[in-house]
C-alpha cells in the first residue's frame, strides 16, 4: 500500500479543468470528484468522473484521475482503460505512462496487447507528433537554407542537393505522421474489465474453452454476435469472449 500511495501519490491528481470551454457546472463536478478522491471516497470520485465524460466531456487530465482512483479500487482492467483512453488523446504524457506501466507490472500482465495488422502493425508505438515536427525542422531548415544560399548574386539555390533532400524528407515526415496518426485512429483496441473472462472456440457459453484472460489484458476486438465478440491477442488465435467483458479504448 505504500508503494501505491508512493506511485500514485507521487504524480497527484491533476487539478486542470477536464477540457477547455467547458460549462461551469462541468468544472465543479470534476473539483467534486477530485476533492471525493483526496478524502478516500473513490466509488464516488469514479461516479462523478463518469459523469462527466457521459456529458461529453473528455481530456487527458480527467481519464488520469480516473485511472487513479479505479487502482485504488482494485480495478485493474479499468484502470488499464482510462490511462490507455488517456493516452490516446496525450501520447506523451509521463504520468500516464508511469501509472500505466505500473498497474501492468503489479498485475504482471504484458506490455503489448491485441495484435494490430496489416500497416498498423508497422505503426504501432510510432508518435506522429514527434515525425510531425522533425519533418517541419527539416522543411524550415531547407527553406531557410535556400533562402540564405539564393542571395542577390547566385541563383538556382532550389536545385542545391542538401536543400531538396531537406525539404524533400521533410515533406515525406509530415507525410508519415499525417498518415500513421490516421491509421493509429483506425486500430481497434479492448481491454478485459472483468476480473476474469474466457475464451472460447464459439460464441456460446458451452463452446470449449480455449484460455482465461485476466482483467486488463489488451486485445483486438472483431466480428461481433449477438453478445459475443470476436478478439485476438499477440501470438495467439482468435476467440470468443462475452461483450460485456471488454471496454472498448
Amino acid at each position: 500500500m505504500r508503494l501505491l500511495a508512493a506511485v500514485l501519490g507521487g504524480f497527484g491528481l491533476i487539478v486542470a479543468a477536464p477540457a477547455c470551454g467547458q460549462p461551469s457546472s462541468v468544472a465543479q463536478q470534476f473539483e467534486a470528484a477530485n476533492e471525493a478522491y483526496d478524502r478516500g471516497r473513490y466509488e464516488t470520485a469514479v461516479e462523478a468522473y463518469r459523469a462527466v465524460l457521459d456529458a461529453g466531456h473528455e481530456s487527458a487530465a480527467l481519464y488520469h484521475n480516473l485511472g487513479n482512483a479505479y487502482v485504488r479500487l482494485d480495478r485493474t482492467g479499468l484502470a488499464v482503460w482510462a490511462y490507455e483512453r488517456g493516452r490516446r488523446l496525450r501520447p506523451g504524457d509521463p504520468r500516464l505512462q508511469h501509472n500505466l506501466e505500473y498497474v501492468r507490472r503489479r498485475a504482471e500482465l504484458p506490455r503489448r496487447g491485441g495484435a494490430a495488422g496489416g500497416l498498423v502493425a508497422l505503426v504501432v508505438g510510432w508518435s506522429p507528433l514527434l515525425l510531425f515536427g522533425i519533418g517541419m525542422l527539416a522543411m524550415c531548415a531547407g527553406g531557410l537554407g535556400a533562402a540564405v544560399w539564393d542571395g542577390p548574386r547566385r541563383g538556382g539555390a532550389w536545385q542545391g542537393p542538401a536543400m531538396r533532400g531537406l525539404i524533400g524528407a521533410g515533406v515525406l515526415l509530415v507525410a508519415v505522421a499525417l498518415a500513421t496518426s490516421y491509421m493509429q485512429a483506425q486500430e481497434r483496441r479492448a481491454v478485459v474489465v472483468n476480473k476474469e473472462a474466457t475464451l472460447r472456440s464459439a460464441p456460446t457459453d458451452t463452446a470449449p474453452a480455449d484460455t482465461t484472460l485476466r482483467s486488463g489484458v489488451l486485445v483486438t476486438p472483431g466480428a461481433e454476435r449477438e453478445a459475443w465478440t470476436r478478439v485476438q491477442m499477440w501470438g495467439r488465435t482468435g476467440g470468443w469472449i462475452p461483450s460485456g467483458a471488454l471496454a472498448e479504448i
